[in-house]
């Protein structure tokens, strides 16, 4: 077999299928795609909302609660406590097949009938209820994505940490501030891509490192700024006017900060224990190409937010001791063999087209069935009966394939379409990682949601917040501060915000000025931060000729290292990409 070269179905691009792709559709019996990897991203995200919170009523209890579905959307919503009960019996909407009328138009009548969880939180969540999509969170406040925290707020991905605030990916953590992509860090702020580090600010991929202010690339250092050395006594001395508690001393520093980390190398990938992977992102993973956010994958494609699996492809979100998964989001816990889902968990085997569907084997578009085996449309079905319909049913989506309102057209071996989407583009992780107009969206036939008007009377405008958080007072947390975008920007601002009393005393403690943007305009900054979800194909850059490093590299003694390779480093950026042999050369 060789590369086949398709064209998208979507964008019209042109993207290949190799040999190993086509082993892997053989596997779990499906036709090749015909849209482009990331197009097949961006479809698989509009159903993912982590961030957009409403208040509405549940549509059993009539409680009002927090949901992430706003109070338009065409679903029946139930809080998690009613989803989960017995109440109510999934089963009870189930759909006669009509082999007439277009399989997809079947499925979301379904979609529209069967009652959605308002909320994903698991385990045991306390005063945590503006979290979405979490387990065991404890006194957390906007947190998204994450796992076992307690006294958290304002961060996504964040696992088993305490107190920290305006964070993204921080593992094991605690009191750490605007951190991105950080483990095992304790008092640390304005860092990224670091390990092991304490009481620092201002690193960049720093490990085992303490006492240490903007600094990049150090390992085991003691009381270095501007990764010079210095004595306990000069550090001290020096630091503290840096960390004085003013904005402005602050916004200076973040600007230096970026300036002089450019001097420096960067891996092309960021990863360790990999063999043979490629992407952004990569822990302990082997086989695992053009992913990224994965750790513990083997033999994996087009993976993001994976964490546990083997043998997986176009996956996006969980894992957790998953294999054969093809074209799924939100969905883990020991599922195998599982193509087209959503939401679905916890031992789902042998099923396609299925929504919040769990502990089930042997479904095809379902939607909140439990425990169940052999049902279609959630329609109950012998052994024989499901056997001989579910080849019928695909024979069919071939046959009378849908076709949306922009004349696109979904046959068996296609996602969901973009109207079984239960969020808005603008409500989801593809606005996050590839954000587009109101304008744009509409036009490629994705939903847009209008946000609400925003009508807050801002009590202290920004530019009147102290500058120095010494001298702001405990009254502040009574005060509606505006945001300084003010609304103009395309980060889902909220126009104004709070300070909560206990985040008030965590900027106190730690000497941090007050933030000058709402929370939804600081996550979208430190995404910025971040290289995209894309991949450029580059020639490791150092060349003795150009570029002074400490020692000669045997793979290469002489002038510009010849080794090639994938990575997230657009080349029109300016850094300084080594590969990884080059960089640990440079970097031990």
């Amino acid at each position: 077999m060789t590369t086949e070269t398709k064209k998208c179905a979507n964008c019209n691009t042109d993207f290949q299928i190799t040999p190993d792709d086509l082993d892997f559709y053989e596997k779990v019996k499906t036709p090749p795609p015909t849209w482009c990897p990331e197009c097949r991203l961006v479809r698989r995200m509009t159903f993912r909302n982590e961030r957009s919170l409403y208040k509405r009523t549940c549509d059993l209890c009539k409680k009002e609660k927090i949901f992430m579905y706003h109070t338009n959307a065409p679903y029946t919503v139930y809080c998690k406590e009613c989803w989960w009960s017995d109440t109510w019996d999934p089963k009870s909407y189930a759909k006669e097949y009509n082999p007439s009328k277009p399989f997809f138009k079947q499925f979301k009548e379904l979609l529209h009938a069967v009652p959605r969880p308002g909320t994903i939180q698991q385990g045991n969540n306390t005063d945590s209820e503006y979290t979405n999509r979490v387990t065991d969170m404890r006194n957390c406040y906007l947190v998204f994505g994450a796992i076992n925290d307690e006294f958290c707020k304002y961060s996504v991905w964040l696992n088993d940490s305490k107190e920290c605030m305006d964070c993204y990916n921080v593992q094991k953590s605690e009191q750490c501030y605007e951190c991105i992509d950080c483990v095992q860090c304790y008092q640390t702020a304005f860092s990224e891509e670091s390990s092991n580090c304490i009481d620092s600010w201002f690193l960049m991929d720093c490990i085992n490192c303490q006492n240490c202010f903007g600094c990049v690339n150090l390992r085991n250092k003691n009381y270095c700024i501007w990764n010079k050395q210095y004595s306990k006594e000069e550090y001290e001395k020096m630091v503290q006017p840096l960390r004085s508690g003013s904005a402005l001393t602050l916004a200076g520093i973040h600007a230096k900060f970026q300036d002089f980390r450019k001097q420096f190398i960067v891996p092309a990938i960021s990863g360790h224990r990999n063999k043979n992977v490629s992407g952004n992102w990569i822990e302990n993973s082997k086989n695992l190409r053009d992913s990224f956010s994965s750790l513990d994958v083997e033999d994996g494609r087009y993976c993001f937010a994976i964490s546990g699996a083997k043998d997986v492809m176009d996956y996006t979100y969980w894992g957790k001791e998953s294999e054969l998964i093809y074209e799924a989001v939100n969905i883990g816990i020991q599922c195998s063999n599982v193509a087209f889902a959503h939401e679905c968990w916890s031992g789902l085997t042998e099923s396609q087209y299925v929504m919040n569907c769990h502990n089930s084997k042997n479904l095809f578009g379902c939607i909140g069935l439990q425990n169940a085996e052999y049902y279609i449309l959630n329609k109950k079905y012998s052994k024989e009966e499901y056997e001989k319909l579910v080849p019928e049913i695909i024979e069919q989506m071939n046959a009378i394939p849908y076709t949306d309102t922009k004349e696109k057209k979904y046959r068996y071996g296609e996602f969901f379409p973009f109207n079984c989407s239960p969020h808005a583009y603008n409500e989801s992780l593809s606005q996050e990682f590839f954000p587009l107009s109101k304008n744009e969206i509409e036009k490629q036939g994705y939903q847009w949601n209008e946000p609400e008007t925003k009508n807050y009377k801002i009590s202290l405008p920004t530019e009147t917040l102290p500058d120095n958080i010494e001298n702001a007072p405990t009254s502040i947390t009574k005060d509606i501060i505006g945001c300084e975008h003010g609304g103009k920007c395309t980060h889902q601002c909220t126009t104004a915000f709070r300070i909560l009393p206990e985040e008030l005393q965590m900027y106190k403690n730690a000497s941090l000025p007050l933030p000058r943007l709402c929370p939804n305009c600081r996550h979208y900054a430190r995404l910025a931060k971040r290289t995209p979800l894309k991949l450029w194909h580059r020639q490791c850059v150092c060349d003795y000729e150009v570029y002074k490093n400490s020692a000669k590299h045997e793979h290469h003694p002489e002038g510009r290292c010849t080794n090639e390779f994938e990575t997230s480093y657009d080349p029109e950026r300016k850094e300084i990409v080594y590969c990884e042999t080059c960089y640990q050369k440079e970097v031990a």
